[in-house]
């Protein structure tokens, strides 16, 4: 029995440092990956319109994936030739992404032959995981037009913000 809740423990301990490893810092502008953090990602739908998607890891914030949603729409449209871009439909959602069990140990220690052992329980809650996935609809227009957005301003902007080359 002893050596199941060790066992146990080593198991909790283990996952714990794990899931904190991969998730020390915030997912950087990348290509979406799974192995690492996250990532953006787009779907050409329709010629010039796109699906894009930014998921960050658990230490990412909302408003970074908002952003990064955003600079990947507007070097889809930068890629192709495209001045300016109209966004519609964007979303921010914490998604949860993970678990980590709850622990509970108790130890005995005796005292002596004429009082009662030292009894100390010691638990920890289980800890849901969450992260931020932002998404948009972005169409990659040539001229201005009302509601469209400056594509080469705001990737400038969102790259000065994060200091990203």
């Amino acid at each position: 029995m002893h050596t199941r809740n060790v066992l146990a423990r080593w198991t909790a301990t283990a996952m714990a440092i794990g899931m904190s490893a991969c998730t020390v810092f915030e997912t950087p502008y990348q290509p979406y990956s799974a192995w690492r953090g996250g990532g953006y990602m787009e779907t050409e739908v329709q010629p010039g319109l796109f699906l894009v998607h930014f998921i960050g890891n658990q230490s990412t914030n909302a408003g970074r994936a908002t952003d990064f949603a955003l600079l990947r729409a507007a070097d889809v449209c930068l890629q192709r030739g495209r001045t300016y871009m109209q966004v519609g439909g964007l979303g921010t959602r914490s998604v949860q992404s993970g678990y980590l069990p709850g622990t509970s140990t108790t130890t005995v220690v005796p005292t002596g032959a004429d009082s009662p052992p030292t009894v100390t329980a010691e638990t920890s809650p289980p800890t849901m995981l969450s992260s931020p996935e932002s998404g948009l609809v972005v169409s990659c227009v040539e001229t201005k037009q009302e509601g469209s957005w400056d594509a080469a301003y705001l990737a400038r902007a969102v790259r000065a913000r994060y200091s990203l080359s």
